[in-house]
């Protein structure tokens, strides 16, 4: 199985990156090809709503992003960020939209099975609510995907004694 895995933080080894990193290494040692992204690496330009993807044609923007294309190949798909201001990270949320790019083109078939993993300062239980919105608004009912498993790690602890990278 090819699984396509996003880092959306702008942070690299943080919290986020080293459970995105346990979560690779669990899907390797399965035996899945597992390809990483970094947000922070990626030129990501928003949808500009033309409407050109829903003719069968590539997005017209010209930004080298290829990681849809990947994403709609694979098998199999990984999302991690951490929760800013109640919400997945803002390069992140851009790049999903570029999915509508993919989900609104007939000739890309999108699904495969999605696993989610957020983090945040709240206490456990805290963005319940964001994420279940999230897996179903964005993943299930706009991407196709079936939602595997969700991993929600809360307080951690306060952002101002974290170290700077």
């Amino acid at each position: 199985m090819d699984i396509v895995a996003i880092m959306g933080s702008p942070r690299k080894h943080g919290n986020t990156d080293m459970l995105l990193d346990e979560m690779i290494k669990g899907a390797e040692e399965k035996g899945h090809n597992v390809k990483k992204y970094y947000i922070s690496d990626l030129e990501v330009h928003p949808c500009r709503a033309c409407g050109v993807c829903m003719q069968g044609k590539d997005c017209v923007r010209d930004d080298g992003l290829t990681v849809t294309h990947e994403i709609a190949k694979a098998d199999g798909l990984i999302v991690s960020s951490p929760i800013y201001f109640g919400q997945m990270t803002g390069a992140l949320k851009v790049l999903i939209d570029r999915f509508y790019g993919i989900t609104h083109n007939p000739l890309i078939p999108l699904s495969g099975k999605v696993v989610l993993i957020f983090t945040h300062l709240g206490p456990e239980g805290y963005y319940d609510s964001y994420i279940e919105l999230s897996k179903i608004q964005h993943f299930m009912m706009n991407m196709g995907y079936e939602v595997m498993d969700v991993l929600d790690v809360g307080s951690l602890g306060d952002v101002r004694t974290q170290p700077k990278n």
